[in-house]
């Protein structure tokens, strides 16, 4: 029996899912080593809201920047969340601000593609690798704009 790609039945492009898994994992190491983690039941784990605020405080976004148009993709028609077999639901992004909302649904893209349920086509063609593509100029402006989450994830050797 010949098991399929999991790339069958994506609506997303290889490449494009590929580069996101490894920059999104190498970020959220990034975020961990500099300090924006904690420990939950023996565990450590990255504290997103911690680093969206801080985000927001370094991050400028010029009005009709490629980033810009990234958050506002991300928050007016943000990914939605599975509750069920089957069942999918949008709900309110977290943040103060848009850039913080839009890092919120960065992680939520990749909840969503790592946890599965990207296989069923319950999203309008070039939805997901929209959501994807945003996701990542979000992720990538937050490490234009901070100097040691840069250095970590850029360095990341033991």
């Amino acid at each position: 029996m010949e098991i399929p790609s999991p790339f069958d039945g994506l609506q997303l492009d290889r490449e494009l899912i590929c580069d996101f898994f490894a920059a999104f994992s190498r970020f959220e190491f990034a975020l961990k080593e500099s300090g924006f983690a904690r420990n939950h039941r023996g565990l450590i784990e990255p504290t997103w809201r911690g680093y969206a605020s801080e985000a927001a405080k370094l991050l400028t976004v010029e009005r009709g920047s490629s980033l810009d148009e990234a958050i506002n993709y991300l928050c007016n028609d943000p990914p939605f969340f599975q509750v069920g077999a089957k069942q999918w639901e949008q709900r309110p992004l977290q943040g103060d601000s848009k850039l913080e909302q839009a890092i919120d649904a960065a992680k939520q893209v990749r909840n969503n593609l790592f946890h599965g349920g990207k296989h069923t086509p319950h999203s309008p063609p070039g939805r997901d690798n929209q959501l994807v593509k945003s996701s990542l100029i979000v992720l990538y402006a937050c490490l234009v704009a901070d100097d040691k989450l840069r250095d970590v994830y850029i360095q990341n050797q033991f």
